[in-house]
């Protein structure tokens, strides 16, 4: 709504007949000998005289309600932006206008000679314009890396090379989140280069944010921005630039079921000093490809089996292993290949050695989503047959997809930097204990009725996002679900059938499922440090599914 008032039609007929009202028992009351009744002085004087006036107030009333924080908060869509951002400012907050989608883009070479990719060319994936984050040079050995900016070639066995680079979108919002394996297209012709696609998924990128969500960041701006309490924990990692358009914060310390590292003593007692801060940096869990070198185990009866070792700064915190492939071609995409190489086993354990700040974590749950965890991967190979291989020799290249949260080690990191850390307490940052939900329901219609295909794709952001809303609540409601795809329905459309299945990986490596048509409700189990406070519900577009059902109505 504008600040000031553009067009008498604006006027609510109510107010104006009050002003109206007003003006004329004022006039009477100065001037009794004049007539009030209708005519030319009522129509014309008295009449224009009070819709003026309330113009005016109308004005005084929108301004009023801009700065005032009390009216703000009953209603955000009464309060002009720029007042907001002047009452808000007094409380350390600043809007937030969105953000650019970014990620990482593999560029696949054709011969290994150095190849310059300028910062100023553009990429092109459904209308929307990527650039890469600086101009790169892309040699051919390790040995020839000289700058910040250059990067070497890693070659894939099929004769081509390649590459990964950090790329943004040159607009802001979510249009630029594209997924991992989507093809993007140059708008020049790079030399060397004979296919670019997503290695990642971009997930970062915001539309501007509304009143109503700029003032959820109220608690965060009067919280002190500090370590200390829970708000305070959340207010200091969002006054960070790369950290604020998180989602959530879960902070678990002394006497917290969850929490079991201050218990790493002779008696059973929980210590203090120790302090897991959970996180929730997204809507849904972030695939991301790595060209990694695997190790030639043995033979098995279907092919060949191989051993990749990821170590805790190449995906910090990752949940799981979703795909193993071998390494992209220019005639095989990625995002046309089906299916994976078996993941045979997940051997997870943690490396402390050498880390600038070390926390107190004694086994593997303790380390799970942690910026110290580290895993074997072994998988078969059913393409290879094992021929001139030897056991623990022999290395191949393959594009390993890890699925997890963005941002887990740069938060960790920021935490417990000397500066910043409290220097009785011991912090460890972890990613949320992930329930992976996928929701289903059905629309019905009648028997003419249509509901077009970009309204499908709005009603599943919508309800993404009233999940990503949740956070560590422990509990997803269906009444959300039919909340958030209602407002799109019309006439007679109706929602049924809803049904919510969530898979938690627990941080032990064990898996549980949830399902409900009503209320899908995390499970209390503080020993294998699942609860509502260290779960968060992941969603994506893609996760939820929408049937249209055409029905005949009764009266």
């Amino acid at each position: 709504m504008s600040l000031q008032i553009a067009n008498l039609a604006e006027l609510d007929p109510a107010k104006v007949a009050t002003m109206v009202s007003t003006m004329a028992q004022l006039m009477q009351e100065r001037h009794p000998e004049v007539e009030l009744t209708r005519g030319v002085f009522h129509d014309l004087v008295l009449y224009f005289n009070g819709v003026l006036n309330a113009a005016v107030q109308e004005n005084i009333d929108r301004i009023l309600a801009s700065n005032s924080l009390l009216k703000i908060v009953q209603n955000p869509a009464l309060a002009d932006d720029a007042l907001v951002d002047q009452v808000l400012s007094n409380y350390n907050i600043t809007r937030d206008n969105g953000t650019p989608a970014t990620g990482f883009a593999t560029f696949v070479f054709a011969t290994p000679l150095t190849t310059r990719l300028p910062s100023t060319g553009l990429f092109q994936v459904n209308n929307i314009s990527f650039q890469l984050n600086d101009t790169f040079t892309i040699v051919p050995n390790k040995e020839d890396v000289v700058t910040e900016t250059d990067r070497a070639m890693v070659e894939v066995g099929d004769g081509t090379y390649v590459v990964t680079l950090p790329m943004t979108a040159t607009t802001i919002g979510v249009g630029g989140n594209i997924k991992r394996g989507t093809t993007i297209l140059a708008n020049f012709t790079p030399d060397n280069v004979l296919r670019v696609y997503a290695a990642s998924d971009f997930i970062s990128g915001r539309d501007p944010i509304t009143n109503a969500d700029y003032l959820k960041k109220l608690t965060n701006g009067l919280a002190a921005k500090t370590i200390g309490g829970r708000k305070s924990y959340d207010a200091f990692i969002r006054s960070q630039k790369e950290f604020e358009n998180i989602l959530h914060v879960s902070v678990l310390g002394c006497g917290d079921p969850e929490q079991h590292r201050d218990q790493h003593s002779l008696f059973p007692i929980s210590g203090g000093g120790r302090v897991d801060v959970y996180v929730q940096t997204s809507h849904r869990a972030q695939e991301v490809d790595h060209n990694v070198q695997a190790t030639f185990v043995r033979k098995t009866s279907n092919g060949t089996l191989w051993q990749i070792m990821l170590p805790r700064d190449i995906a910090p915190g990752f949940y799981d292993v979703v795909k193993i492939l071998p390494p992209p071609t220019n005639t095989a995409t990625q995002e046309t290949t089906s299916g994976s190489y078996q993941i045979v086993e997940d051997i997870r354990s943690f490396d402390l050695l050498g880390a600038p700040y070390v926390s107190d974590i004694q086994n593997v749950p303790e380390s799970a989503y942690t910026r110290y965890q580290t895993s074997v991967i072994r998988f078969e190979d059913t393409d290879k047959i094992g021929e001139n291989l030897t056991p623990n020799r022999s290395t191949a290249f393959y594009t390993l997809t890890t699925r997890g949260l963005p941002l887990i080690g740069d938060i960790h990191d920021f935490l417990t930097a000397r500066d910043n850390r409290a220097r009785g307490t011991d912090i460890l940052v972890k990613a949320a204990v992930p329930c992976f939900t996928n929701i289903s329901f059905a629309i019905h219609v009648d028997s003419n009725d249509f509901i077009a295909a970009d309204t499908i794709t709005a009603m599943k952001k919508a309800v993404v996002a009233a999940i990503a809303n949740v956070g560590f609540s422990g509990q997803l409601h269906a009444s959300l679900i039919a909340s958030a795809a209602h407002k799109f329905l019309t006439g007679r459309q109706a929602i049924n059938e809803i049904d919510m299945f969530g898979k938690i990986l627990r941080p032990d490596g064990s898996v549980t499922y949830l399902r409900d048509n009503t209320l899908l409700t995390i499970p209390t189990d503080p020993a294998r440090m699942v609860t509502g406070r260290t779960t968060a519900f992941l969603t994506g577009v893609e996760d939820v599914e929408i049937t249209v059902v055409t029905a005949g109505y009764t009266n």
